[in-house]
């Protein structure tokens, strides 16, 4: 088993001003097209008009500025994050934290946490809305199968090894990647999804779940709402119907970030959306659901940790202890591996394990590639897809679930200093 790499040793985060490719186009051309999608999809007063459109006016060459919404929750917390990378332009701060800080600034510009007309309005609700609405098709389809494997009291390994897929494809649905409606990546083909899965390491998952002593906690660190969040409830039903699994936690956003990112309000919504549907295996889907949440089986759990730009090598002590509680840790989507990787220029083939944070508890990842980080694969693979697919690493088809082993030691769980 590789040893956690030392911080002294790890690569170099990714920068907007590194590369003429992706991380660059998404500061110079994604972002400012997000605010202009924040400005037209909503019914705000020209007075946060005009506060979107200087933000997205100061990209990419403007200066990272503290936060001005001093009375906000997380403003401390903010003022440490900034201050490293003040006066830096976007280009030449870390990534993550430049996708972070945006984000928290348009809800800055919006008044998310002041009070007026902006006042806990997430600005991305008509993308979330419509991300669900366009899935509904899909949504019976898989809420049918979840009625049919309980029904027929199919065995849980096939079941689950299904949910996992269907939940990592899930995270192709990523409206900071595609708006709702746009023609994006979409694996619904089965033979399709198999042959764009690079590494599936399902069974050490399994294989530690089904071969324990009591019922295991599962931890999901969640990515979007829509369609990937049904998925992900579903995986979350299909667990909990096992006797192998006795709770499951599922940690959110605590504000709207990143344009489709979950939060606790999201699940409701969904649930209730779930509920009203016609379709009956919908709303059983729903019902389980909400009694899983009452019974305390299920928990949503947020925490102002989940928006920071603090990548996993860094998560302070209270993140540790949480994630230390559960047996394994399940990361969705793109961001959440960004996290867990430090948003780092590993080399494509350094061994996962070695490139993933060192953490108290076996981890999960469920991944579609929307990113220049990627780790865990062969030689042959990347020359393969370099040659078939130039843009694999960033347009969204092509998959992993990738297994990591805990690390509990001291002093693999020291956090290494933010850069």
């Amino acid at each position: 088993m590789p040893s956690p790499t030392p911080s002294a040793s790890l690569p170099r985060p990714l920068r907007g001003a590194d590369s003429d490719a992706f991380t660059r186009r998404t500061i110079t051309t994604r972002w400012p097209r997000i605010a202009g999608r924040v400005i037209e999809e909503n019914d705000f007063p020209d007075t946060i008009n005009a506060c979107i459109q200087a933000l997205r006016d100061d990209l990419p060459d403007g200066p990272i500025r503290p936060l001005r919404d001093e009375e906000a929750p997380d403003a401390a917390l903010w003022a440490e994050f900034v201050a490293p990378h003040r006066g830096k332009t976007w280009l030449e701060a870390p990534w993550f934290f430049g996708e972070t800080y945006f984000y928290r600034r348009l809800l800055e510009a919006t008044g998310y946490f002041r009070s007026g007309a902006g006042a806990r309005v997430d600005p991305f609700s008509y993308q979330k809305d419509q991300g669900l609405v366009q899935t509904a098709d899909r949504i019976g389809a898989l809420a049918e199968r979840r009625t049919r494997a309980l029904d027929e009291d199919e065995d849980a390994r096939p079941v689950l090894t299904r949910l996992f897929r269907t939940a990592l494809w899930g995270n192709q649905a990523d409206l900071s990647m595609w708006t709702a409606g746009e023609e994006g990546p979409d694996h619904q083909d089965a033979d399709r999804a198999e042959e764009h899965l690079l590494v599936d390491d399902t069974d050490a998952a399994l294989a530690h779940l089904t071969t324990r002593d009591r019922p295991a906690r599962v931890d999901i660190w969640a990515d979007n709402a829509g369609f990937e969040l049904v998925s992900d409830l579903a995986l979350v039903d299909g667990l909990l119907a096992t006797e192998a699994v006795g709770q499951v936690t599922v940690h959110l956003k605590v504000h709207p970030t990143f344009v489709s990112d979950a939060t606790i309000d999201d699940v409701h919504a969904t649930l209730e959306a779930l509920a009203g549907a016609e379709a009956a295996p919908v709303r059983a889907l729903s019902e389980r659901l909400r009694g899983a949440l009452a019974s305390g089986r299920l928990r949503l759990r947020d925490a102002w940790v989940w928006t920071s730009p603090l990548r996993a090598r860094a998560l302070p002590p209270h993140a540790r202890a949480e994630i230390a509680r559960a047996d394994l840790l399940i990361t969705k989507g793109d961001a959440n591996y960004r996290r867990l990787l430090g948003d780092r220029q590993w080399a494509f083939t350094t061994p996962f394990e070695k490139a993933a944070a060192p953490l108290p508890t076996p981890v999960l990842a469920l991944r579609t590639h929307k990113s220049e980080v990627a780790a865990g694969l062969s030689r042959s693979q990347v020359d393969r897809l370099n040659a078939q697919d130039p843009d694999w690493p960033v347009n969204g088809e092509w998959g992993v679930i990738q297994w990591a082993p805990a690390h509990p030691s001291p002093e693999a769980l020291r956090p290494a200093a933010a850069t």
